[in-house]
């Protein structure tokens, strides 16, 4: 999510019209952050729930990183890094789909409406195309809304039909239109409210089928984004995003099959002008204390749960098409560290346990220093396409190994802030993550399996040097090569006394427990 000159106004009345507001409120899956002598994790593994879906971590980049070889399956190691972490979705839209061209005549100037001379060709979808087939992910492709021509995305999404094939998930008209208010990109017509963007949108996709038949079209990617001042971040929901959504699934909900929502717990207020000082007093400066902290928790869990009841109501599956920790690129120090790695961890399993079917994290992958789980960090890296991974990949790896599991209910008890999540996979194995983010806590924790037979158990775990450290992440003991490949450490064995399997931690980390 981007946010222009005239949102910097708005954000600055809304941080000081709150000055007196004071942060509170805790996430009840954690225990009280007074650390005891003990944390106890209770599993009960005789009732499985909801499967998480195979493709559950996707990724999200902007629509103009199209244009760039990276996408090449043949070049760098960016194939070998999707490899890693199994199947997924691959979305390119965001804030450049409305600002980046259409040319399906590579020989054509590029319009001076386009931002940047960004562009995309025929042959920008045959190399994704060639990326899909190559790694087994699929693709979500935005077309261009703020820059209004429904012939141009009819068959923009005919080309992609054509030379992505088996591997187009779906077609996504524009990007957040809910900001187009405040964030109207260039060439766009109106700024929308709902009614409006309703119109155009059937106008879009009456195109869209003519030219490409039985292509999904999905939406309406609006934006939802925390300022970290509660009762603001409150008011997002029934005045931002609800109204969109409603009126999206009473036009298209018949014909859609995902309800697509985008998210970020905070937003990085000082890069539209809010002075670092005024937003720390409010709560509102991104930090990775603030990223982990139990009331970053309750709202995300408040969200996940309005979103996951909208998409049920419509009879559609709820997908967060974009989200990550902060908005406004992330915030250096905060967004590229270990301590993200761990929010991420948890964020993805939150989103899972609360029936969301898939999260796409987005990428800013030419900025090392924000929220990217893989990013080129020089001009040598981009012009090899040899990517380096953050923090993020491995929190990405970590829950990779949950996807298709069962989800199982899970409590945690013991005076510190850890929370857990579970599932059964289809082998019988029992999975548990649990996610420590007390930097105060020294002790063990006992995962209790209820339910389930006592059996040989083994420990994997997501590492760091602390929360703020930008280096020195492993899973598993591993860490990836610059040719991209990741390969896990067996985890360490632990025996089981009747149920109960004991984890010992010293600092902030994952750890996923195997149980066989």
């Amino acid at each position: 999510m981007t946010v222009t000159t005239r949102s910097r106004v708005a954000l600055t009345s809304l941080c000081l019209a709150v000055s007196a507001v004071t942060v509170v409120g805790a996430g009840p899956a954690a225990a009280s952050p007074n650390p005891g002598p003990g944390v106890v994790v209770t599993v009960d593994a005789a009732a499985p729930g909801r499967v998480i879906p195979t493709d559950f971590v996707g990724l999200s980049f902007e629509a103009n990183q199209l244009h760039r070889t990276w996408t090449d399956p043949q070049r760098g190691n960016v194939a070998a890094l999707l490899g890693n972490l199994g199947v997924g979705n691959l979305r390119f839209s965001a804030n450049q789909v409305d600002q980046t061209a259409w040319m399906p005549r590579p020989d054509e100037p590029t319009p001076s409406w386009a931002v940047n001379r960004q562009r995309i060709e025929p042959d920008d979808l045959s190399r994704v195309g060639r990326l899909a087939a190559t790694t087994g992910w699929s693709v979500d492709l935005g077309v261009n809304l703020g820059h209004f021509d429904p012939a141009a995305a009819a068959d923009q999404s005919a080309a992609a039909k054509a030379r992505i094939g088996a591997g187009l998930r779906s077609i996504q008209i524009g990007n957040e239109p809910n900001l187009f208010v405040l964030n109207a990109p260039t060439g766009t017509r109106r700024a929308y409210n709902p009614q409006s963007y309703v119109r155009d949108v059937a106008v879009y996709r009456k195109a869209i089928r003519a030219a490409a038949p039985r292509v999904p079209i999905e939406g309406p990617d609006t934006a939802d984004a925390g300022l970290g001042v509660p009762p603001l971040d409150a008011a997002a929901w029934p005045g931002l995003v609800q109204p969109w959504l409603t009126a999206y699934t009473d036009a298209f909900g018949d014909r859609s099959r995902t309800l697509n929502q985008h998210y970020y717990p905070y937003v990085n207020v000082t890069r539209v002008g809010v002075p670092g000082a005024a937003a720390d007093a409010l709560g509102a400066l991104p930090t990775v204390e603030r990223l982990l902290d139990p009331a970053t928790r309750a709202k995300q869990r408040t969200f996940l749960r309005q979103f996951s009841a909208t998409a049920s109501r419509a009879g559609l599956k709820p997908l967060l098409s974009e989200a990550n920790s902060v908005a406004k690129e992330g915030r250096e120090g905060v967004t590229d560290t270990f301590g993200a790695a761990l929010w991420t961890v948890d964020f993805l399993m939150a989103a899972a346990r609360e029936g969301i079917v898939g999260v796409n994290l987005h990428n800013q992958v030419d900025d090392c220093r924000s929220y990217p789980l893989f990013c080129f960090p020089d001009a040598a890296a981009r012009r090899a396409d040899t990517a380096r991974v953050n923090p993020n990949y491995y929190a990405a790896l970590m829950v990779s190994q949950m996807v298709g599991g069962a989800l199982l209910s899970t409590s945690v008890s013991g005076g510190a802030h850890v929370t857990a999540y579970a599932v059964r996979m289809q082998t019988g194995e029992i999975k548990v993550i649990v996610d420590d983010f007390d930097r105060a806590f020294r002790g063990s924790i006992t995962v209790r399996l209820k339910g389930a037979r006592a059996g040989a158990a083994s420990v994997q775990r997501l590492t760091g040097p602390s929360i703020h450290a930008v280096r020195g992440t492993r899973f598993a003991e591993a860490t990836v090569t610059p040719a991209g490949r990741f390969t896990a450490r067996p985890g360490t064995a632990i025996v089981g006394t009747a149920g109960d399997y004991r984890i010992g931690l010293s600092r902030p980390g994952a750890a996923l427990l195997t149980a066989r």
